[in-house]
């Protein structure tokens, strides 16, 4: 991955707008969010995981990975893992390397997968987190402030289609 110059940083922030903003299905425009994303960031994995409130728990609602093992983890519990504390605090977290990372919950499915540097992004609305948002390389990467900028706006426009949508078929069933 290499620093990301500022014309295609607009391009990315405008690909990755059109496929918030398009006319598909929630579940549809999250699996665009996650390949455009991973597409633009050059990441081996993306994924979106979202807060299962009853549970208490982040489930993977998206990921342009095909890998069956990576896609049927378990939930983690909201302040487990990296993930799960990101949802808890609010806060991104970067991790060089995820299989060198003892808070991370899934080192051996990572080292079987191929899987280095995260970062993990929070979705909120209004302070309230309602999801991650998870970007994996393949070798380690030092994130630059450019991605991580690119990655808080994919999230924050994620977590507002997100809200909307909820809020829409909130409406429709009252």
């Amino acid at each position: 991955m290499e620093n990301i110059s500022y014309p295609e940083l607009i391009k990315s922030l405008s690909k990755i707008s059109k496929a918030i903003t398009s006319e598909l299905y929630l579940e549809d425009i999250l699996r665009l969010i996650v390949t455009v994303t991973a597409e633009v960031m050059d990441s081996k994995i993306c994924s979106l995981m979202l807060i299962d409130e009853e549970h208490q728990e982040l489930v993977i609602r998206a990921t342009q990975s095909i890998s069956e093992e990576y896609v049927k983890k378990s939930p983690l519990k909201i302040g487990e893992g990296i993930a799960g504390k990101v949802a808890r605090e609010n806060k991104l977290r970067i991790v060089l390397d995820v299989t060198h990372e003892s808070e991370y919950k899934y080192q051996d499915m990572a080292k079987r997968e191929g899987l280095c540097s995260l970062a993990c992004i929070p979705l909120s609305v209004k302070g309230k987190v309602i999801g991650v948002i998870n970007c994996y390389t393949a070798i380690p990467h030092e994130f630059t402030n450019e991605e991580i900028e690119l990655l808080t706006i994919v999230a924050n426009q994620s977590a507002i289609i997100i809200e909307n949508t909820e809020l829409i078929v909130k409406t429709r069933v009252i």
